[in-house]
């Protein structure tokens, strides 16, 4: 098994076999042609596998980056979302930069260039102190169990602790980033009773709803261990090559939260290759306040809203299919 996840195959050249060409008025337009989505195409690397929604696959990028970049070129994706094209660039030895409006994007995607070890992660949630009976200031009940919400507030209150006192570091990161993609979701690896998958809006009543229909009631998930869990799927055929290269892209790399109309912290002529999917603006309302907005359960336990203001409304997406 290659070191960076996917299985073994011979390596795509810089200048690819099937590529051609089209006229436009002179200019000569390079033109790849490919097949995605095989058996074989499918097995992406593991790190790419936190539930965000409408996400593409991490081929596609991968696709444009082997045939039109090299080795240090800087890759660059304006909706970054889950972090699917710096990823894939990270693992290939491009440089990268992200940027999505959505400050989750960030949380999400930046911790999963610094992979941590197994035993690193049990460690430091053994020592995060879970204080029994804490409550968010709403009514939880219909997402979970009262003692897994005392984990979370707990948590919570730890990473934040961390964050306003400047201690937080990229083991801290890693857990808030895989606890922000286990709030919610349809299976027993999430935190809550099945609900809908993360960044997806659901009310309380929603909820109440579909637990009647399901009759259903919240069951205790233990987070420290349901954390191992996805960390140990996440960092799986990881290799140390692939971590290196993952770790010299984001030490190098610029992580952006803003419109990407402007982007002044990107340098000129700094970026080879831009590959992203655009907003659906249509669908998504970012920057407002109803169910579909980004701002929720997710925007709270992270501390992108006020530690006192715990909103049922879960996260909406960046607008992105990465």
């Amino acid at each position: 098994m290659d070191t960076d996840g996917y299985p073994p195959g011979p390596a795509v050249p810089h200048t690819a076999s099937g590529r051609d060409w089209v006229e436009a008025e002179g200019i000569r337009i390079p033109r790849f042609t490919g097949e995605f989505w095989t058996s074989r195409q499918r097995k992406a690397s593991p790190i790419h596998e936190i539930s965000y929604r409408a996400c593409f696959k991490p081929q596609l990028p991968r696709f444009f980056i082997c045939r039109m970049t090299g080795e240090g070129d800087r890759v660059y994706d304006p909706f970054t979302g889950r972090g699917t094209t710096v990823l894939e660039a990270g693992l290939l030895g491009r440089g990268v930069i992200a940027n999505d409006t959505n400050p989750l994007s960030r949380i999400l995607t930046r911790p999963r260039f610094f992979l941590p070890d197994d035993a690193e992660v049990r460690e430091r949630l053994a020592a995060i102190p879970m204080v029994s009976g804490a409550r968010a200031t709403i009514d939880l009940s219909m997402f979970y169990h009262r003692d897994t919400e005392a984990e979370i507030v707990s948590l919570r209150t730890y990473l934040l602790d961390r964050q306003e006192s400047g201690e937080e570091d990229n083991l801290d990161a890693w857990i808030r980033m895989v606890a922000t993609n286990r709030l919610t979701g349809h299976s027993s690896g999430f935190f809550s009773v099945y609900t809908l998958p993360p960044n997806q809006a659901v009310s309380p009543e929603r909820q109440e709803r579909i637990n009647r229909r399901r009759n259903q009631v919240p069951q205790y998930r233990d987070i420290r261990e349901l954390i191992l869990k996805k960390t140990r799927s996440l960092v799986k055929r990881t290799g140390p090559h692939a971590r290196s290269l993952l770790n010299t892209a984001g030490d190098e790399g610029l992580f952006l939260t803003g419109d990407s109309r402007n982007t002044t912290a990107i340098p000129g002529e700094s970026v080879q290759l831009t590959v992203t999917s655009p907003p659906f603006l249509d669908t998504v309302h970012l920057l407002g306040n109803g169910a579909g907005s980004w701002p929720g359960l997710s925007g709270s336990f992270t501390g992108l809203l006020p530690r006192e203001d715990m909103l049922l409304l879960r996260s909406g997406k960046s607008g992105k299919a990465g």
